[in-house]
């Protein structure tokens, strides 16, 4: 793995929002697709099999799926231009140090 600088703040709030994006439509995905959320699931069920649903953490699938966001938005003011894996294995291991629930 790549050494990590200091990241800048809003670089760790953008990796950060971005990996839990990741686990939503990691976990919603998989609950539609295995049929277990349709459209007359309540949202009392749905947040039920949310909270006991799995989802796995790719530092690579992450950052590329970032990267290529990033892409789309070429040529519009940005502050963040790219992520590494490596950045995102850090804050991965940042947000399980502070109490969050990645596995």
């Amino acid at each position: 793995m790549e050494p990590v600088d200091i990241v800048p703040p809003e670089k760790i709030a953008f990796i950060a929002y971005n990996i839990g994006i990741y686990e939503s439509v990691q976990k919603f995905g998989g609950l539609i697709t295995s049929g277990k959320i349709t459209s007359n699931t309540d949202v009392a069920k749905v947040a039920e099999l949310l909270s006991e649903s799995n989802a796995f953490y790719d530092a690579e699938m992450i950052s590329q799926l970032v990267n290529a966001m990033l892409q789309q938005q070429h040529g519009k003011n940005s502050t963040i231009k790219r992520v590494t894996s490596a950045e995102v294995s850090y804050i991965i291991s940042q947000l399980k140090a502070a109490g969050v629930s990645i596995p």
